[in-house]
């Protein structure tokens, strides 16, 4: 396997790059807790022109931010989708989240695609990985405990990772995220579709089967603390979420970058970038409230 990848990662990136093969130890972790955690994967050079763009695009949203979106998730605008260039600044104040710079940002996609990055992800993908979303915050999510193939399951089960880079050093205090080691091999909870896609309705029922799988495995809950330039990975089916923020004035800077199987995926779905990786071509978000 660590040959298979070598080559592709040669052809890709190129053999400039020394290869960073996970360690066996590495793998069991993965397999049998569903994360990785890699300190100081990320040098603060390699993240601080990320880091300068997304607070210029903020402070100059009226006229950078073309059709870049956003959520809402906290005060009075929450669970609010809309355009970045249309945000008061009531809503940049509260937790957000980005979406989508990868569309737009070659700073945000020389981190998600980093050759050294993309080599582990396929390693733990089995195939060459394909950004189809990312998530820039600037404070924790506090979102609610849940699994990420509820909103984009992958085309083949299974093939999904999730990469979270730390932009700035972190504490318990900024709402940290959280998580069940182990929960990713909780058979997943079926829709009356029969896939992973969540059906608001029938949610009740598929928390309540959570629950009950989680004491019966004796799982119990983690929390990620992470330094700048770290990065937490996940499996897909980790049932993870974000902490609550103690103290709203300090912020949680991070890079989340959600991941298929480039082999999943049409080729003519796929944009190849000159420099090696690949992300999903698609439009920005629609906005609930826009006429078209």
């Amino acid at each position: 396997m660590g040959s298979r990848i070598q080559r592709w990662i040669e052809k890709t990136f190129g053999s400039q790059e020394k290869p960073f093969l996970l360690a066996s130890e590495q793998m069991e972790h993965w397999q049998s807790r569903g994360f990785l955690v890699l300190k100081d994967f990320f040098k603060p050079e390699e993240i601080r022109t990320y880091e300068e763009e997304v607070s210029r695009l903020l402070a100059e949203r009226r006229e950078r931010a073309g059709d870049v979106v956003i959520d809402v998730l906290g005060g009075a605008y929450a669970g609010r989708r809309m355009r970045l260039r249309d945000a008061p600044d009531e809503a940049i104040e509260h937790p957000h989240k980005i979406n989508d710079l990868f569309l737009v940002s070659d700073n945000c996609r020389s981190l998600n695609l980093h050759p050294r990055l993309a080599e582990i992800l396929a390693s733990l993908l089995q195939a060459e990985p394909l950004v189809i979303n990312s998530l820039t915050f600037t404070k924790g999510s506090q979102q609610p405990y849940h699994f990420d193939t509820y909103y984009m399951p992958p085309p083949v089960e299974g093939h999904m990772v999730v990469s979270s880079i730390c932009l700035e050093d972190q504490t318990e205090a900024v709402g940290p995220l959280c998580y069940y080691p182990g929960s990713h091999l909780i058979p997943p909870y079926r829709f009356s579709h029969g896939g992973l896609w969540a059906v608001n309705e029938e949610m009740p029922q598929a928390q309540a089967y959570i629950r009950e799988q989680l004491e019966q495995r004796g799982l119990q809950s983690e929390t990620f603390i992470g330094n700048k330039g770290d990065v937490f990975i996940w499996h897909g089916q980790l049932y993870h979420g974000g902490s609550v923020i103690k103290d709203h004035n300090k912020t949680r800077c991070t890079l989340v970058t959600h991941y298929w199987a480039c082999p999943d995926v049409e080729e003519d779905r796929q944009v190849r970038l000159p420099a090696g990786g690949a992300y999903l071509q698609r439009d920005h978000q629609p906005v609930p409230t826009e006429k078209k």
